[in-house]
């Protein structure tokens, strides 16, 4: 079973301005693969995922992108590909489609380290994301099951950390017995 646990950062001056950058940098990518999905379905070609992912090694090689982790990068091209399958199932359905648009800074907020261990690591209060260094995280619960992924965030002006765990299902008889008391 999958559980997310949201923990706040407490990030150096530099280290916020080095994040703020690494989201300009995600935003960018995100919007350069959505045009140019919208410029090749003007022309009638499609281009999926593995397409644009096949790129990235030289445009990152040409220096056009910054973005210190290249797994991240492959998490924006999915994320553009979400939306464009989201779009392509509504227009399917007959439902309002909403075509998808473009993200300004200002509300593209999270970068996502698919794989723990590729990009960040946690060590004790201590979080080391690449190109930031080590962040201070307040772990005011403990981080109980495997972690999976990891988001860092912006929100509200302050800086989190999601993590994705993975966690055992309760066997627990009696929390079970709660649980269908409640749903009855």
């Amino acid at each position: 079973m999958r559980k997310t646990f949201k923990y706040r950062l407490f990030t150096t001056t530099l280290q916020s301005e080095v994040l703020d950058v690494q989201l300009g940098e995600a935003c960018r990518l995100y919007n350069a693969a959505l045009q140019e999905r919208r410029d090749a379905w003007k022309q009638g070609v499609s281009i999926n995922y593995y397409t644009q992912a096949n790129q990235l090694k030289e445009i990152r090689a040409a220096g056009d992108l910054v973005l210190a982790n290249f797994s991240c990068c492959q998490d924006i091209l999915r994320r553009v590909n979400k939306t464009y399958e989201a779009y392509f199932r509504r227009v399917k359905r007959g439902e309002k489609a909403g075509y998808p648009r473009y993200k300004s800074r200002r509300r593209f907020d999270s970068i996502t380290f698919p794989s723990y261990g590729d990009g960040t690591k946690l060590n004790d209060n201590m979080l080391r994301v690449q190109g930031v260094g080590q962040v201070e995280v307040k772990l005011h619960r403990p981080v109980s099951g495997k972690i999976k992924t990891v988001t860092v965030k912006r929100e509200c002006g302050k800086w989190y950390a999601c993590f994705s765990l993975s966690v055992k299902r309760s066997r627990c008889p009696s929390a079970r017995k709660r649980l269908e008391s409640t749903l009855v």
